[in-house]
């Protein structure tokens, strides 16, 4: 089954989503003072890289040039605000994890969109059914980390 160009289109919007989380994890790694909460952002990071290149991976293998995001405008603006309002707060831990949640909560709310959407391929369906329990299951892992900070 060939990918439809709406599809294509709302999967590179996913690699976009996940490049963003990339970096907004790894900033907020550098903002964060607690060692455990560092490691957990650094384990994240990697985690949103690798759902990006599962989706490169599956739009070249389908055909589709692999799209090279480096994050979307939107991203890096949240990213410029999460570092003015990390040096403004004393309490970066918390600003990090709130602004982590955000980005966390918007990409759980991209993904199932795309699996809302007809016509998704069964093995597409299971990639990105996958990657949207693992980001439901991180949001409510930050959500007890922000109750304990």
């Amino acid at each position: 089954m060939s990918l439809d160009q709406n599809l294509i289109s709302s999967l590179e919007h996913l690699v976009t989503i996940g490049v963003d989380g990339e970096e907004g994890y790894q900033k907020a790694a550098e903002m964060v003072s607690n060692k455990n909460l560092l490691a957990q952002f650094e384990q994240l990071s990697t985690a949103r890289n690798i759902q990006a290149e599962a989706i490169r991976n599956y739009l070249a293998d389908n055909g589709v040039e692999k799209p090279e995001h480096e994050g979307g405008f939107g991203g890096a603006l949240h990213r410029a605000w999460l570092d003015i309002k990390g040096t403004l707060s004393n309490r970066s831990d918390s600003v990090s994890i709130s602004s982590c949640l955000t980005g966390d909560e918007a990409a759980v709310k991209a993904y199932q969109a795309v699996l809302d959407e007809p016509n998704v391929p069964a093995d597409l369906q299971k990639l990105l059914s996958e990657h949207l329990e693992d980001l439901k299951t991180d949001v409510q892992n930050l959500e007890v980390t922000a109750k304990e900070s």
